[in-house]
């Protein structure tokens, strides 16, 4: 009967042993079901470019950073950002360092060649910011002044196609990191070629004595989105951020960033 007793002792713990084996293996694969569903995306920002993203007390803010955030809320990936100046993040994109650039990046034809893009988030256009007090009050007025743009975007490029579509034959100096608009108050530039949106919340922010020049070209009108290196097996991370963009923009949470950062709505395409 003793025996018969222990028999049953041992086959019980036997029973309770392989019963907490298989609870942990449960456990641990539920637990790795979550790494998994959990995926990082690297997106690379700049430090310098209020309000779209800079830094502040070390702190990342801005546009972009609202952006993201909110698309790490909706998503199942965390964001990892990566400071860096715009023409490096370009090439650490092409390099696979990061999966994309949140940082007014434009569609163009030549991007296009290399880059898928996600929904678009915001539109925005091109002007000159000139001191307060100047004689230039059309572009014809800027002919052979020293204007500067942001080296390796949309700015250098386009600034470059307004100067040979209106024979300006400005001096040009591309610059990365430096605030324009403080150049051109300073005196160091006649005139920038930068982003109308950030420009204004730069000179308001600044309260500088500085204006935009208000010109009405198509040279420079740009469509913002996110881009992911063709082919890179980052396909389907770029149509989940697509479609919450595109949330994003339809339940009006994009339009409430804007309006934060801007005090304006750059997010929908303009009418035409």
């Amino acid at each position: 009967m003793l025996k018969g007793k222990k028999l049953f002792l041992l086959g019980f713990c036997i029973v309770l042993g392989i019963s907490a084996l298989v609870g942990c293996s449960a456990k641990a694969n539920e637990e790795e079901s979550v790494v998994e569903s959990t995926q990082v995306i690297r997106v690379g920002t700049g430090g310098a470019y209020n309000p779209w993203c800079y830094k502040e007390d070390d702190v990342l803010k801005g546009f972009e950073i609202d952006v993201w955030n909110e698309i790490a809320e909706r998503t199942a990936y965390d964001v990892e950002f990566s400071v860096g100046k715009f023409s490096g993040l370009v090439g650490q994109l092409d390099a696979g360092k990061i999966d994309t650039v949140a940082h007014q990046l434009s569609i163009r034809p030549d991007r296009l060649e290399k880059y898928d893009f996600t929904e678009p988030y915001a539109y925005s256009n091109y002007d000159f910011i000139v001191k307060n007090g100047s004689d230039f009050t059309k572009i014809e007025a800027l002919k052979g002044k020293k204007v500067g743009a942001w080296l390796g975007g949309n700015g250098e490029k386009t600034l470059k196609a307004l100067n040979e579509a209106y024979e300006l034959d400005l001096e040009m100096t591309f610059y990365d990191g430096t605030p324009l608009e403080k150049e051109v108050e300073i005196g160091r530039l006649d005139a920038c070629w930068q982003g109308a949106v950030k420009s204004q919340a730069a000179i308001d922010a600044g309260a500088l004595k500085v204006h935009l020049l208000g010109i009405q070209t198509d040279i420079g009108t740009e469509i913002n989105a996110y881009p992911f290196v063709k082919e890179s097996g980052k396909e389907e991370m770029r149509e989940a951020i697509s479609a919450t963009v595109q949330e994003m923009r339809e339940d009006g949470t994009l339009s409430e960033l804007s309006n934060k950062w801007f005090n304006l709505d750059t997010t929908n395409a303009p009418e035409k």
